[in-house]
C-alpha cells in the first residue's frame, strides 16, 4: 500500500486483511484485564468489519488519547498507525482528544489510584498531541475533536440514565479492579465511571469503528453497549498489543526503555537497533510506515535465521523519518555506523570542567555531579552491564576512584555518549 497518501480502491476483503495486519484481541493473551467476554473476538470483529467495509461509504473511525503526559513514545502511537491505514483507504479518521476522560484517568490495568489532573493541566499535557498525530496522519483529513464538548453538557439525570446500562457485578469483575481489591489498594468510584464516559464518546462521534490498545477491551465494551441503547449500530472494535521496550518489557518512559517522539534522531535510531529480534515483527507492522510488501519480506527473512542487522537498519531510518525526517534519518544512519559499529570518536564532544576535589570522587561520584546520568543507580547498572568506558576502556569497579589526564579524559556512556573531563 502507498505510504504518501495517495488513496487506492481495495475490496472490502482486501481491505479487511491489510487493516487486520499486527490487531491483537484481548481473548489471544494471558494479561487482558477484562473478564466479560467468551472467546472468539478475531473472528467476530473480522466478521463485523467486513460487513461494514461492504456499506460501500468512508467509514468513521475513531482513536481517542487521553493527556496525562507530555512524554510520549512509540508505542503511544500504535493506534495512531492503525488510523492511517484507514486514511490511506479513504475512510474518514477522528483524533479524539480526551480532555474530560483524563481528568478522571484511565484504570485499565493500573495497580492502584492514578494521580488525578485538573482541566488546566490537562489541556498543557495536550498542546503538543495533534503536532506529534501529524507526522502520521494527514492533517486535511483528520478530524480532531475534544470529549468536553459533550461529556461537559452531560447532566446528572443524564449519568444515571447511563449508569444504569452497566451492571454491578460486570464493573466489579474487571481482573485490575479484582486484583486492587485482594491485595487492598485504593479502588474509588469515580474508576467505574470511566468506561461510561468513553463509551459515550463513541456514541457522541457516531463511529463506525474504534482502534485502541487490546488493554482498552473493557472500555470499547461499554462504547457497543451505550451505541446500541440509542438504537445505533455498535462499532467493530479493532485492537493492537502493547509494544515492548528497548530492554523486552512493556514500553514505559519509568522502565527508561522507550523510544520516545522526541528523541534527538541519532537516539531514536540507536535505540531502535537494540529492540530484540524477537519483538522485530512487531515492530514492523505497528510502528512503521513499511509497504506490506516489504514487511513480508523482511518476515520471511527473520524466519529464515539470517542476522537480523539490516531489517533493523530499516526499521531505524523509518521511525526517523517518520518523526523527524528523512535527511535527519540519513544522517543518524551514517553517525551510528562511524560512532558505534566503527566506534570513531565524534568531534563534536562536549567538555566538561571537572569538580574540585575531583581526585577524592569515585568515577559514579563525578558522573553524577556532572549529570551524565540521572542517579548512582543508573551509573551502578551501567558499569554492571559493561556500558561505562574511560578512555575507551571499560569500567567494571563501581568505586574506581577518578584520574583525569592533563590533556582530558575521555568518558562514554553506553554506546553513543561521549565526555570529555578536563581539568
Amino acid at each position: 500500500m502507498s505510504n504518501n497518501l495517495e488513496i487506492k480502491k481495495y475490496s472490502p476483503e482486501e481491505q479487511l486483511s491489510i487493516l487486520m495486519r499486527g490487531t491483537r484481541f484481548a481473548d489471544e493473551t494471558e494479561d487482558w484485564i477484562s473478564n466479560t467476554t467468551s472467546g472468539g473476538l478475531r473472528k467476530q470483529m473480522s466478521e463485523e468489519l467486513l460487513a461494514k467495509l461492504k456499506l460501500g461509504r468512508p467509514l468513521r473511525i475513531y482513536l481517542g488519547v487521553d493527556p496525562t503526559s507530555s512524554s510520549l513514545h512509540v508505542g503511544h502511537f500504535v493506534p495512531i498507525q492503525k488510523l492511517r491505514k484507514f486514511q490511506l483507504l479513504g475512510h474518514h479518521v477522528i483524533f479524539l482528544i480526551g480532555d474530560y476522560t483524563a481528568t478522571i484517568g484511565d484504570p485499565s490495568g493500573q495497580a492502584g489510584e492514578r494521580k488525578r489532573f485538573t482541566h488546566e493541566q490537562v489541556m498543557e499535557f495536550a498542546k503538543n498531541y495533534t503536532q506529534f498525530a501529524f507526522k502520521i496522519l494527514d492533517p486535511e483529513k483528520t478530524e480532531v475533536r475534544y470529549n468536553s464538548e459533550w461529556l461537559a453538557k452531560l447532566t446528572f439525570a443524564d449519568i444515571i440514565e447511563l449508569a444504569c446500562l452497566f451492571p454491578m457485578k460486570q464493573i466489579i469483575s474487571r481482573r485490575d479492579f479484582q486484583t486492587r481489591m485482594e491485595k487492598g489498594e485504593s479502588l474509588r468510584f469515580h474508576e467505574a465511571l470511566y468506561s461510561m464516559m468513553q463509551g459515550y464518546d463513541a456514541y457522541s462521534l457516531k463511529c463506525d469503528v474504534q482502534v485502541a490498545g487490546y488493554d482498552q477491551h473493557f472500555n470499547l465494551l461499554a462504547g457497543r453497549t451505550i451505541q446500541e441503547s440509542f438504537g445505533d449500530a455498535p462499532h467493530a472494535m479493532i485492537t493492537n498489543p502493547l509494544i515492548m521496550g528497548t530492554d523486552g518489557r512493556k514500553m514505559s518512559k519509568s522502565y527508561n526503555n522507550s523510544i520516545s517522539l522526541d528523541d534527538q534522531p541519532f537516539d531514536m535510531y540507536g535505540k531502535t537497533m537494540r529492540i530484540a529480534d524477537e519483538y522485530l515483527h512487531d515492530y514492523l507492522e505497528l510502528t512503521s510506515s513499511i509497504p506490506v510488501e516489504e514487511i513480508d519480506n523482511y518476515v520471511t527473512i527473520l524466519k529464515s535465521g539470517t542476522n537480523p542487522m539490516e531489517i533493523k537498519k530499516a526499521l531505524a531510518f523509518n521511525l526517523v523519518s517518520q518523526y523527524h525526517s528523512f535527511e535527519d534519518a540519513e544522517k543518524a544512519k551514517d553517525e551510528f555506523q562511524k560512532i558505534v559499529q566503527q566506534k570513531v570518536v565524534p568531534d563534536d564532544i562536549l567538555e566538561c570542567k571537572a569538580p574540585e576535589k575531583y581526585e577524592e570522587m569515585t568515577w559514579a561520584d563525578l558522573c553524577t555531579a556532572l549529570k551524565f546520568v540521572s542517579s548512582k543507580s543508573e551509573i551502578r547498572r551501567l558499569i554492571q552491564q559493561g556500558g561505562f568506558y574511560v578512555n575507551q576502556k571499560p569500567v567494571s569497579d563501581f568505586n574506581e576512584k577518578c584520574t583525569i589526564d592533563y590533556e582530558g579524559t575521555l568518558i562514554r556512556i553506553g554506546k553513543r555518549k561521549y565526555f570529555k573531563i578536563i581539568i
